[in-house]
């Protein structure tokens, strides 16, 4: 089994060639977007923290552009495997919503290469493997379980890089 530091190190050499994206979201569509723009503009890759991702109801994921979690993945699976915060809870949970949001339509998943996804995947069984009981409190084995399946078993359609 692979420690967590193991998984975060793969999951940075799989995205490291991510450039940072000029926008983070689609900035014209509407002033919401343009907020969330703002708040992941002035977040650095290595310092990204729950206070800047961890309120579902207010999160910048959730209109994000996929490069956006191409550039910022690795720091979203840390705050997935850091323990629950008071506040915010397990953040796994909020993480595996976005991994999974629209399927096989899921522009970061169409955008990953075969490393990428690998190393997703790998991440993935990981959370499966490691913070069962987080999972089990959540109530997301299934979905959790299902999404392993689906970025193990895609094939890549483009490259964020």
């Amino acid at each position: 089994m692979s420690s967590d530091v193991d998984i975060l190190l793969a999951l940075e050499r799989a995205f490291a060639a991510v450039p940072r994206p000029a926008h983070f979201t689609d900035f014209a569509h509407c002033a919401e977007c343009v907020e969330h723009d703002e708040r992941l503009q002035a977040c650095a890759r290595d310092a990204l923290s729950l206070e800047d991702v961890g309120y579902a109801a207010w999160d910048p994921f959730c209109v994000a552009v996929p490069a956006s979690f191409g550039y910022f993945f690795p720091a979203l699976a840390r705050l997935a495997l850091a323990p629950p915060s008071a506040e915010h809870g397990w953040y796994g949970t909020q993480l595996l919503f976005h991994l999974t949001a629209e399927r096989r339509g899921n522009g970061f998943l169409d955008a990953c290469t075969p490393t990428q996804r690998t190393s997703v995947a790998r991440f993935l069984r990981h959370l499966l493997e490691t913070r069962g009981a987080l999972v089990a409190g959540d109530r997301v084995t299934d979905a959790l379980t299902d999404c392993y399946r689906l970025w193990s078993t895609a094939a890549p359609a483009r490259v964020l890089n």
